[in-house]
């Protein structure tokens, strides 16, 4: 009987977890970033010993490879249980919360993987909050209003400098 108790709240915790950003109200559908996309960018940039942030930062990828490239990585999630996985995973900061409401006024670098929609509403976000010289990271959509500075089309990688 305890098993398939916990079976069921396995299940239900994984329907949650795929569910979270609908029922919230915030947030897409979760996909992976390009480790590979994300490196080419950290190394062009130089992200060692600069605060770099991540934007809905799932599970902790990006965030695991800033701070194997020196940085300090800071991560910001909704998502409850990415959250905690990635706390857990990536023993960084990892602020749990709506990325529109975190200040990033100490941001050297932000990463984000997000829709267009959502990156338009960004960039206001970074014209307001992010000091003259940090850099915004965005795998495979544009940013509206920032200064691009490399774009890689293979990776789809995209480098903004405010």
């Amino acid at each position: 009987m305890i098993p398939l108790v916990v079976l069921a709240l396995v299940v239900a915790a994984i329907i949650l977890h795929l569910l979270w950003p609908f029922l919230a109200g915030r947030g897409g559908a979760y996909s992976t970033s390009s480790v590979s996309a994300a490196e080419w960018a950290f190394r062009r940039i130089g992200v060692a010993g600069r605060r770099v942030y991540d934007l809905g930062c799932g599970y902790g990828v990006i965030l695991a490879l800033a701070r194997r490239m020196g940085a300090v990585p800071i991560g910001v999630e909704i998502d409850p249980l990415r959250w905690l996985i990635c706390s857990l995973r990536c023993r960084c900061r990892v602020i749990l919360g709506d990325m529109f409401q975190v200040p990033l006024a100490d941001a050297d670098v932000v990463y984000i993987f997000q829709w267009p929609s959502v990156n338009a509403r960004l960039a206001e976000k970074f014209l307001s909050e992010l000091r003259p010289g940090a850099y915004v990271v965005s795998y495979m959509w544009e940013v509206p209003r920032l200064k691009l500075v490399a774009y890689e089309p293979v990776l789809k990688i995209y480098i903004y400098q405010v």
